[in-house]
């Protein structure tokens, strides 16, 4: 025996095989984030990263050749397991060192308005 279909089932028959589709390929398209997330996610964790006391070789630092460092007052030696870095430092914990403005004689002490803004609304302008 056949089947005959009006068109309201026919719609519906339709619509339901759309539905289907669109959630496979949702899935499918899911299933290729997923993969490529993971992947991503397996990349960044062999990047090797640094930590002061890992011990042992450390990844980051093979190949660097570190050069002698003399630290004079007020910098103090700092070792690379102290820095987090390949190399020693010379660091100073409180130093302060005095603003050189001499690059700034003959500044005329603003700046202007910039060429895009609107000359009416921005007339006068300047920046200290």
């Amino acid at each position: 025996s056949s089947f005959v279909f009006g068109p309201a089932e026919g719609c519906a028959l339709a619509w339901a095989g759309l539905q289907r589709s669109i959630v496979e390929a949702m899935a499918k398209a899911l299933t290729v984030c997923l993969a490529l997330f993971q992947a991503l996610v397996a990349q960044a964790l062999k990047y090797p990263v640094y930590s002061p006391g890992a011990g042992g070789a450390v990844e980051t630092c093979e190949g660097i050749t570190c050069k002698p460092v003399d630290c004079k007052p007020p910098f103090k030696f700092k070792s690379p397991e102290d820095t987090g870095t390949c190399c020693p430092l010379c660091w100073a914990d409180d130093i302060k060192v005095p603003g050189d403005r001499s690059w700034s004689k003959g500044l005329s002490g603003g700046v202007g308005m910039n060429n895009n803004a609107d000359p009416t609304l921005c007339r006068d302008v300047v920046c200290p």
